[in-house]
């Protein structure tokens, strides 16, 4: 089923320029969803599935329960695995596009022919999987909640914790980045990230 379809079906008869102001989206760039004529990030992805009360998992690829369900939409450990992973794998890769990127670590990931094997219980990925699960943890996704301190304080650790165990100086706008990287990647994770874990991954990325 085309995601065209799917957003019809979580419409279901609105008019389609209130569904539109409820998720604070352009109508015409919704009606473009419609005719299939592009394809929403995952910004307004989640801002779908919540007006539409849907599982965001079913709605981006069409896989598992339309349903929304208690932290179906929270990327799971095992997704971000796959994701830094990813990162890792594109920095190898530097010379090709991202599209064809993606498309060359799901191939590969798939045939289990990368180092990792297999990540926890996810057996096979698809190429829409990892964009949405990427623009998750990286960007795209806008949280609504203001600043947990305990959270932020955790990533100050940790950025101190690692800038020391590698010894490698760093100037303060990358600092920034690798305190908000890890602080969205804590608050975005169900019940966050085990910490010898992201020290080890995040020292590979440095």
């Amino acid at each position: 089923m085309a995601f065209s379809v799917r957003l019809r079906e979580v419409i279901n008869g609105q008019p389609v320029s209130r569904f539109a102001k409820k998720c604070e989206i352009a109508e015409g760039m919704l009606r473009k969803y419609l005719r299939a004529d592009s394809i929403p990030g995952a910004d307004k992805l989640v801002r779908i599935a919540e007006v539409g009360r849907v599982n965001l998992h079913w709605l981006a690829t069409g896989r598992g329960a339309k349903e929304s369900q208690v932290g179906q939409d929270c990327i799971a450990p095992s997704q971000m695995a796959v994701v830094l992973e990813f990162e890792r794998y594109a920095q190898r890769q530097s010379n090709i596009g991202m599209e064809m990127l993606i498309q060359a670590f799901v191939d590969e990931y798939n045939s289990g022919l990368l180092d990792i094997g297999q990540v926890g219980d996810i057996s096979q990925i698809s190429e829409e999987e990892l964009t949405l699960w990427r623009d998750l943890v990286w960007e795209k996704q806008v949280a609504k909640t203001s600043i947990n301190e305990k959270t932020l304080q955790i990533s100050l650790e940790l950025v101190d914790e690692l800038l020391e165990s590698t010894g490698k100086p760093i100037g303060s706008e990358q600092k920034s980045q690798l305190v908000a990287a890890i602080y969205q990647l804590n608050a975005k994770t169900e019940g966050g990230l085990e910490r010898s874990m992201l020290l080890n991954v995040m020292k590979s990325l440095l």
